[in-house]
């Protein structure tokens, strides 16, 4: 790596810290990572062009660096790497504060990496599942046996989409994922951007907060009450609660053999328990604005 980061960036360092395939390592009083990327090469400009966007806006966002060649990859072996400039390499785990402030939305925002269209995707990603499962099915017994419930889930999600037809202007610069594990310099990590309803990060870090047992129910109701949302933003909130993304996240991991399948027990022995966070959810949400629940889940907890 000290002759990539001589060669391509004229950056000469005896110290680099590797972790997770990334390089870290400071220069003039700096901090930096040399991320390896393993994302879709195509996605790299749209990425560049959104970063750029934010930091012009005042956006509180780690800088990619281009080469020498004004790239915004270097290839090193078989291998892709992207500089970044580090505002910090601040490890302490991110707070609802983070997220909350982060997912403001912006005016003029740049129409790219766009992951608004709910429908579409999880509709896509359910069809490759039961194409999939088909071959995996006797190899995986665990997931076999629980796949289609949070299929279902999935699908009433898509429905009260498609029921409700209601238009949400408010999207902002989100990620890919927010996880009770994530820390301040990955969340502020460019490579992890997307476009998103503002209120996608929100969702997905209360959900890992859950299976990660860093909050329980009361307490993220506690957390909601306190949080201001729009009657859209409550809607599209409770619908991306009912998409289990905490599951598929660890079956795409198992089925390429990264985990092992005995870990989706940590999403399927609690997902009675996650049942009635929705529930809750859905009772708050109603106090704010009129909106029907999952009838399902609505008639288990009713009293």
């Amino acid at each position: 790596m000290k002759d990539l980061l001589n060669y391509y960036y004229f950056i000469i360092t005896d110290r680099i810290n590797m972790q997770n395939h990334n390089y870290y390592f400071n220069y003039l009083n700096n901090a930096f990572c040399l991320y390896r990327y393993n994302d879709d090469l195509n996605k790299i400009d749209d990425l560049f062009k959104l970063n750029t966007y934010m930091l012009y806006n005042n956006y509180h966002i780690n800088k990619i660096i281009l080469n020498r060649y004004s790239s915004i990859i270097t290839k090193y072996g078989n291998y892709y790497y992207v500089l970044v400039l580090l505002n910090s390499y601040n490890k302490t785990l991110i707070n609802i504060n983070n997220v909350v402030n982060f997912g403001r939305v912006v005016n003029n925002i740049p129409n790219i990496l766009n992951r608004t269209n709910w429908i579409m995707l999880w509709s896509n990603k359910i069809d490759n599942i039961e194409y999939s499962i088909k071959h995996l099915m006797h190899k995986y017994k665990l997931i076999y046996n629980s796949i289609y419930y949070y299929i279902g889930l999935t699908e009433n999600a898509i429905s009260y989409l498609k029921l409700l037809n209601i238009d949400n202007k408010n999207i902002s610069v989100s990620h890919k994922r927010v996880l009770a594990s994530t820390n301040i310099m990955e969340f502020y990590n460019p490579l992890n951007l997307i476009i998103d309803y503002r209120i996608r990060d929100l969702a997905e870090y209360i959900k890992s907060c859950f299976f990660e047992k860093k909050l329980d129910v009361l307490e993220i109701i506690n957390y909601l009450k306190k949080i201001r949302m729009s009657d859209v933003d409550y809607i599209y909130f409770y619908i991306r609660m009912l998409f289990p993304s905490y599951y598929f996240d660890i079956y795409d991991l198992v089925i390429v053999d990264k985990i092992k399948e005995e870990n989706i027990l940590r999403i399927t022995n609690y997902q009675s328990d996650y049942e009635y966070l929705l529930y809750e959810i859905y009772l708050l949400i109603k106090s704010h604005v009129n909106i029907m629940g999952i009838e399902w889940i609505n008639k288990k907890f009713a009293i």
